[in-house]
């Protein structure tokens, strides 16, 4: 798969990115509603305290992960010209997701130390005013340059940390426009989320796992025509 020779071109990459879904809305709804939506309902409707709160946090986590890194591999498969049946993409992609969950974990769980991080800023101070604005830096730092990191690890075999050497690879020359692309991705999915937040019982149980299915879509599937408009193989 040939890469791109200039620079990559954002409305391209969004345009691919809805086809992919298009193409395939049988199989990625399908492991949209059984990794994403219905563990999102179910997990939300038990109140179990603080304890279980964690514990459902971490599980909707890890299943959203191996979602992206399915849907990764159908993605890549059908923009290589692999026309798969709802059955064998859904067979296929679980088959090749470990490498991708587990590059999607290492990234996860970097996430979570900048989060605990963030939670010993001194808030409202000078030095709280710059740990915020190092670990955003150096998160969307990490996006522009790792962003095919998924399917890189789900369609070469890699291990985490060759897939990140991988990812920057590829990356390099076009992260101006990869950041265009993620804050764009970033503000498709904020006014649901904040819709969602704001409603209370079951209406807002069933928006709140929408939504996530419609983000983690985007963090599938977009990464994916990325990695292969930047030359990735299928």
């Amino acid at each position: 798969m040939a890469g791109v020779s200039g620079p990559l071109d954002i409305v391209d990459a969004l345009r691919r990115s809805g086809q992919a879904v298009a193409r395939d809305f049988a199989a990625v709804t399908c492991a949209g509603f059984a990794l994403i939506i219905i563990p999102g309902v179910i997990t939300r409707s038990i109140d179990g305290g603080e304890q279980w709160a964690t514990l459902a946090t971490t599980l909707r986590a890890v299943l959203a992960m191996l979602f992206v890194a399915l849907v990764s591999f159908g993605v890549v498969a059908r923009l290589a010209g692999r026309r798969l049946l709802p059955h064998e993409f859904l067979a296929q992609g679980l088959l090749a997701a470990r490498p991708g969950l587990q590059a999607a974990l290492i990234a996860g769980i970097a996430v979570v130390i900048a989060l605990t991080l963030q939670l010993f800023a001194r808030h409202g101070t000078l030095a709280g005013w710059m740990l915020d604005g190092l670990l955003l830096s150096g998160g969307l730092w990490a996006v522009t340059v790792a962003m095919p990191l998924v399917p890189v690890a789900v369609i070469e075999r890699l291990s985490p940390l060759a897939a990140m050497r991988r990812a920057a690879a590829l990356t390099e020359g076009h992260r101006n426009r990869i950041l265009a692309l993620a804050l764009l991705m970033a503000a498709a999915i904020t006014p649901g989320a904040v819709l969602a937040h704001s409603l209370d019982g079951e209406a807002g149980l069933l928006l709140h796992a929408l939504v996530e299915f419609f983000a983690w879509a985007l963090v599938a599937t977009v990464p994916a025509v990325v990695y292969a408009r930047l030359g990735g193989r299928p």
